[in-house]
C-alpha cells in the first residue's frame, strides 16, 4: 500500500530469502515432524543428514548465525550477512522461528497479531530436488496456525524484513507456493539509484541524534505508527535524516535500516505532502550515503513512483506478495 506521505510503504501486511527449491519428496524423505520449532546450535551444524533430534527445539548461537550466512550465500543472488540476519531473525521485539539444518534448507517465521509471515526460506543447492522446500513450507505453516496466525503472507514482513516479496525472478519458489494453493495478493518493488548522479544537496537535513528519541518517538506515534520501529532503529544506528520547520519535525528518511546500502521508510508530516520536503530530507540522506562510500542505493518497497523519479531512480526489482488461509 502507498504511503499517502507520496514517499515509500504503506502500513504492512513476510519476505523472500527463498532458494531454488525442488519437486515434492518421497516417502524416504524428512516429515515436517523432523523439523520442529528451533534456531540450530553447532550439534546441528554437521555434515549429517537431519534427523529428529538434530531439528527439534534450540537456541540459537553465534555458530548458527553464520552457518544461516553462508546457506543464504550459497542459495539467494542477494544474501544477507551476518549481522542483518541477526537484526532481522533475534530482533528483542520480533524474534523469528527457526526450523530446519542449516547444512540442507531452514524457514524463518513471524507473527503479527492473528498474522503469519514467512520470513526467509532457503534450501541448499546440494539438498534442492527432494522436497525439502515443501516440507519447510508446511513445518512453517504448522508452527503459525499453533501460534494463532489465520493466514500466512510470504513477503512483506514489516518492520524487520529481509525482502519486501518473493523476487520475480525465483521461479522456484513462486511454482512452489502455487502447488501449495498460495494466492498472489500484491505487488512491490524496489527504485535503484545511482549516488554518482544524484542532484545536488539542497540542505536543510541533519542526521537525528539518539538524544532526540522521546521527540522522535512521539512524533512517528502520532504520524507514521508503523513506522515506528524501523524509524528508531535507524536512529539507534545514527542513519536517520531529518528536517525541521518553526513547529518542529518535518519529514524523515531512515537509510541501512534492515540491510546495508537500503533507503526507507521516507515520509513528512501529513500537510506537508507534495511540498518538496520529502525530497530534501530523501537527498540529504543519499548524499549522506554517498559520503560513507556508496555508490548505489536501493530504495525499498516503493509507494509512488515520482519522488524517487525525480533523483534519477529506477524500477529495478519486482515482488510478488503471496498468501494462504490456514483455517
Amino acid at each position: 500500500m502507498p504511503g499517502p506521505a507520496g514517499m515509500t510503504r504503506g502500513e504492512p501486511p513476510a519476505a523472500e530469502g527463498f532458494g531454488h527449491l525442488g519437486p515434492r519428496a518421497g516417502p524416504q524423505s524428512p516429515t515436517p515432524d523432523s523439523l520442529g520449532p528451533q534456531s540450530p546450535t553447532p550439534d546441528s551444524l554437521g555434515p549429517q543428514s537431519p534427523t529428529p533430534d538434530s531439528l527439534g527445539p534450540q537456541s540459537p548461537t553465534p555458530d548458527s548465525l553464520g552457518a544461516i550466512a553462508r546457506l543464504c550465500s550459497s542459495c539467494l543472488p542477494d544474501p544477507p550477512d551476518e549481522e542483518e540476519l541477526s537484526g532481522i531473525l533475534y530482533a528483542p521485539d520480533r524474534p523469528a522461528v527457526l526450523q530446519g539444518d542449516p547444512q540442507v534448507g531452514i524457514v524463518a517465521t513471524g507473527i503479527d497479531q492473528d498474522r503469519g509471515f514467512v520470513k526467509l526460506l532457503c534450501v541448499d543447492p546440494a539438498h534442492q530436488g527432494k522436497g525439502y522446500g515443501h516440507l519447510l513450507l508446511e513445518a512453517a505453516e504448522t508452527v503459525l496456525r499453533k501460534g494463532g496466525a489465520s493466514s500466512v503472507t510470504v513477503g512483506a514482513d514489516a518492520p524487520y524484513f529481509l525482502y519486501p516479496g518473493v523476487e520475480t525472478t525465483q521461479t522456484s519458489m513462486l511454482c512452489l507456493l502455487e502447488r501449495h494453493h498460495y494466492k498472489r495478493v500484491d505487488v512491490n518493488y524496489n527504485m535503484a539509484v545511482d549516488l554518482r548522479a544524484i542532484p545536488p544537496d539542497p540542505g536543510g537535513a541533519e542526521p537525528a541524534d539518539p538524544g532526540e528519541l522521546g521527540e522522535i518517538s512521539s512524533w512517528m506515534e502520532q504520524h507514521w505508527s508503523f513506522w515506528k520501529s524501523e524509524v528508531l532503529r535507524a536512529l539507534s544506528k545514527r542513519t536517520l535524516m531529518v528536517t525541521r520547520d518553526r513547529h518542529g519535525l518535518s519529514g524523515f528518511c531512515a537509510y541501512n535500516v534492515n540491510r546495508k546500502g537500503t533507503v526507507g521508510p521516507v515520509a513528512v508530516r501529513p500537510e506537508l505532502i507534495g511540498k518538496s520536503v520529502g525530497t530534501r530530507v530523501l537527498l540529504g540522506a543519499l548524499h549522506r550515503m554517498r559520503r560513507d562510500g556508496y555508490l548505489s542505493a536501493e530504495v525499498l518497497w516503493v509507494g509512488p513512483v515520482v519522488p524517487y523519479a525525480r533523483v534519477g531512480a529506477q524500477v529495478s526489482r519486482v515482488f510478488f506478495v503471496y498468501r494462504a488461509d490456514l483455517g
